[in-house]
């Protein structure tokens, strides 16, 4: 019997032959790394239910997999993801979901890993989403600059928002032979073909014939389409989804997916993961060339 390597000690280098994780280095490699590339990616998901189909790591796996593409291409240093997240009241209940209940604690979680990030040298952060939490990063940017008075470049971004031009287009093709049936909300046809193409082995083809919510309802009952919009926010409604209660999962969507997951194929997920990698990268491009190594904007705001 071979040696047993884990997921975690199985080096991951980018195409230049250079370590992309964080964790994975020494400090004299931060060290070096951060007079080549002062950026660094934090993947922020979550441990939630996605029906019975899908892994419960699955926001968590998706930001990752985006980061570690892009990193393998730009050279910029990823930081080990922060696995839970702030949920939603209308997710907690659910087997397999593990929120984090204070608000102010995830906050403050990700704000110091952003902080000592920062310390150890990577003054251009990007926070990057993959879970329905985007209403609480922000503060983290915030506090940051204005508690911290860190001098760095602080971004916050979802997977989602590289691609909101794609999944607005429910029912047209977004590539030849391929287009959303249904629109992007929960555990369904847009998640599940994400995760089919990054991850297929992590999908249970069998369990996915049955992953169908048996209706779907809202508390604004006939108005929920109109003036509620849908994961990601891309239809421009008045309210956007966390802007208003919604009905809890566990007694309205019990298989644990809110929209149909029958309809997913990883051809979907391809279109979206690598559009967005693509766009991705070409920010990175751009940043690394506006602003170098050491080189930042001046961000902090004057105290009264």
């Amino acid at each position: 019997m071979g040696r047993y390597e884990s997921r975690f000690t199985r080096v991951v280098l980018n195409k230049y032959g250079k370590k992309i994780y964080f964790d994975q280095m020494s400090s004299h490699e931060i060290e070096e790394r951060v007079k080549e590339c002062d950026i660094v990616i934090v993947p922020c998901g979550s441990i939630e239910c996605h029906g019975p189909h899908a892994p419960v790591g699955e926001d968590s796996f998706i930001g990752a997999y985006i980061a570690e593409r892009v990193a393998y291409e730009t050279g910029v240093t990823v930081a080990p993801p922060i696995w839970y997240g702030s949920h939603p009241s209308h997710h907690y209940g659910m087997i397999g979901t593990i929120p984090i209940e204070n608000k102010q604690t995830y906050i403050d979680y990700v704000r110091s890993v952003c902080k000592w990030l920062i310390h150890s040298g990577f003054k251009k952060v990007l926070i990057l989403n993959s879970h329905g939490q985007e209403y609480v990063l922000p503060i983290v940017k915030d506090d940051l600059i204005v508690k911290d008075r860190v001098k760095a470049l602080i971004m916050v971004t979802s997977w989602w928002s590289w691609v909101r031009d794609l999944l607005a287009k429910v029912g047209e093709e977004i590539a030849p032979g391929v287009k959303f049936e249904t629109p992007f909300i929960h555990a369904d046809e847009v998640e599940t073909s994400v995760m089919w193409y990054i991850g297929p082995d992590l999908i249970d083809k069998e369990k996915l014939k049955k992953a169908k919510a048996e209706k779907m309802v809202g508390v604004l009952k006939d108005k929920q389409d109109v003036y509620v919009d849908k994961a990601g926010n891309v239809f421009g409604k008045p309210f956007g989804w966390y802007d208003i209660s919604q009905l809890p999962e566990v007694k309205y969507y019990p298989v644990g997916v809110v929209g149909d997951a029958t309809k997913a194929d990883p051809k979907k997920g391809e279109v979206l993961i690598e559009t967005c990698i693509k766009r991705m990268i070409e920010f990175i491009e751009w940043l690394k060339k506006t602003y170098p190594p050491g080189v930042v904007p001046d961000v902090v705001p004057p105290v009264p």
